[in-house]
């Protein structure tokens, strides 16, 4: 094990966090995706009329059947690299929203890297909407008209044009990536949760979910537009991997689609709503949701949801945004390991008792290593250093008390995992003994 040790002088000097440098390949896959595309497809998949879970599955473009097979055959054509299969569930009939059996069938595209571990970009190809005139849904009706073009159709067809861009890019990633549009969100998340269980009954290591729902629309339905801004929801707590990853959306962002803001929001999702990340964060699994700026709820969930409420230059920007992030996370090594076998935090105050001392287990692929650190009461990371190929290192004279520290690897091609953030575990409550009391 070979540790660095920082000096005072230089942590009194300690810059802001600093971009790393683009890589070109990815600045290429980034700038591939097409505007035009992914209108056509939000209007292709507007014309199926309904995407319904338990609309018809046996018409000729319309209904859930139909929209499913082109799916699978779009992303087929897109390249021939993608393993593009149905993941099918057979579902009983339960609750208000499923009133019958289903066979449920999300849309899944694998694209094999040199590693097993998976990065998910996922949306729901599925579509739902009140009856005109109607403030109730009548879920019985499953195919009335329920053109879903922006709830999730800009999501689908993001997932279906990433799955392009990067199917065609030529780049032999590390981490496999998997993009997948599910079915049954709206009858409460259904083909996202026997989706994810059925990944970890099979053992599969998914590093992160990027989740893209409802991502297309520009003007608000308080009549305030937004085309410069995507919505990054991560649920907590501050420093959970679900929240590095966010913070790592952003960074790439800013080096790759810097034009175009993230807006991180400290929450779960939308507030009392939930999307198909949801399961895999029940799952332990850190995922994000992306959600555009400004809503119009007038616009979801109803007839008026057609695909002249998307914006194909706004989707296109969100995408790149995607891409960036999925594609530096499956080319850096994974996060390194920042607690031992029990899970207690690899973090103490060295051997003075007034140091930060850092250290964390080697990372496959790793050449080096990236310390970030922030004070205790802020969000964002404010301090970093390079560490070289290190797994220990000595801040002298900082405070594991007053700061929040953590590290991320970096491999060869200078690419950087999320960080892994050293977590102070919560204590066990106190089980005090007494003497009983009384006659």
């Amino acid at each position: 094990m070979r540790c660095a040790l920082l000096s005072s002088a230089l942590l009194v000097a300690a810059p802001a966090i600093a971009a790393e440098a683009p890589d070109p390949r990815v600045a290429g896959l980034v700038a591939s995706v097409s505007e035009e595309r992914l209108g056509h497809l939000v209007r292709s998949l507007e014309g199926f009329g309904t995407r319904h879970t338990l609309s018809a599955t046996d018409t000729t473009g319309r209904g859930i059947g139909a929209a499913r097979q082109w799916i699978l055959e779009e992303m087929r054509r897109s390249s021939a690299r993608l393993r593009v299969e149905f993941d099918a569930h057979a579902v009983l009939k339960q609750g208000e929203r499923l009133t019958r059996d289903v066979e449920l069938r999300n849309v899944v595209a694998v694209l094999p890297g040199r590693s097993p571990r998976r990065v998910y970009v996922t949306a729901h190809y599925d579509s739902v909407a009140r009856p005109a005139g109607a403030d109730r849904f009548d879920w019985s009706q499953a195919d009335l008209p329920a053109p879903g073009a922006n709830d999730d159709g800009s999501g689908t067809a993001l997932v279906m044009e990433l799955a392009r861009a990067f199917g065609e890019s030529g780049i032999d990633f590390d981490a496999t990536l998997v993009f997948a549009t599910f079915a049954g969100e709206e009858q409460g998340l259904v083909g996202a949760t026997l989706h994810g269980k059925r990944a970890a009954a099979e053992g599969h290591r998914i590093d992160a979910v990027l989740n893209c729902d409802i991502v297309g629309n520009v003007a608000g339905g308080d009549g305030v537009s937004d085309a410069s801004a995507v919505r990054v929801f991560s649920e907590g707590p501050e420093d959970s991997p679900s929240r590095q990853i966010a913070r790592f959306v952003a960074r790439q962002a800013a080096v790759y689609v810097p034009a175009h803001r993230v807006r991180l929001v400290a929450r779960h999702d939308r507030f009392g709503r939930g999307g198909d990340h949801t399961p895999f964060n029940q799952l332990g699994i850190a995922g994000v949701r992306f959600s555009e700026a400004r809503e119009n709820y007038a616009r979801q969930h109803t007839v008026a949801d057609t695909a002249d409420g998307v914006s194909p230059p706004y989707l296109a920007r969100n995408a790149r945004v995607v891409a960036a992030a999925a594609a530096v996370l499956v080319l850096a090594p994974p996060v390194p390991g920042v607690a031992d076998e029990r899970g207690r935090p690899l973090l103490d105050r060295g051997p003075t008792g007034y140091d930060a001392r850092l250290r964390w287990t080697a990372s496959p692929g790793a050449t080096a290593y990236r310390v970030v650190w922030r004070p205790a009461w802020t969000p964002d990371w404010e301090h970093e250093r390079a560490v070289g190929d290190a797994t220990e290192l000595v801040l002298p004279g900082v405070s594991i008390d007053d700061f929040v520290f953590g590290v991320a690897a970096v491999g060869a091609g200078g690419h950087e995992s999320p960080v892994a953030a050293y977590v102070n575990p919560p204590r066990p409550p106190v089980d005090v003994l007494t003497k009983p009391t009384g006659p």
